[in-house]
């Protein structure tokens, strides 16, 4: 008797969790659809922000050769592209390797963009922007890496100092905002 009641039990059970896990799984692709297109769309939103010529990085950290992390997100710190003009305020912290009168405080930069280039890659849904730009007493290399979520990681190479990479996020810029910044 016992049998028989475990049999109709695990009969009726077993349908359930078949009919259970189909629907989980069907919610799975569902999200894994949902997110694929996310990155298709952020992604394609990334190379118009891009080609367009005119965004702004933010950093929240910064990444100093041969020291730890250190939460940068309450100073106020941008890399500003607008067409060939980059503007950038960036705090510094490593080693100089040349002691210069003429140093700032900080990676100061503006000034027009020398050897743009920009590397779309399809597979990781990134975009690779890097250029070279003086700063008043410095000549910068600046590389951008770009995720479908705006998220980027910028890397400053420089001869008199350490290199740095500082993580943040990329927003573009209307064109009619340096007109009202001017006011």
């Amino acid at each position: 008797m016992k049998t028989k009641i475990l049999k109709i039990t695990a009969l009726a059970i077993i349908p359930l969790l078949l009919c259970h896990c189909s629907s989980l799984s069907r919610k799975v692709e569902e999200r894994r659809d949902r997110r694929e297109k996310e990155i298709i769309e952020g992604y394609a939103d990334i190379k118009d922000m891009v080609h367009s010529g005119l965004y702004e990085f933010t950093a929240t950290r910064a990444y100093p050769s041969g020291y730890s992390s250190m939460d940068i997100s309450s100073t106020n710190n941008y890399l500003t592209v607008r067409y060939y003009d980059v503007e950038a305020f960036m705090p510094f912290f490593g080693v100089r390797h040349m002691i210069d009168s003429k140093m700032q405080p900080g990676i100061r930069i503006d000034s027009k963009m020398e050897d743009l280039m920009i590397e779309e890659s399809d597979n990781r849904h990134r975009v690779l922007v890097s250029f070279n730009a003086r700063g008043e007493s410095d000549k910068y290399s600046i590389m951008m890496d770009i995720g479908p979520d705006s998220n980027a990681r910028l890397t400053v190479y420089s001869a008199k100092t350490s290199t740095i990479s500082y993580h943040g996020t990329v927003s573009p810029i209307e064109p009619g905002m340096e007109e009202e910044e001017n006011k």
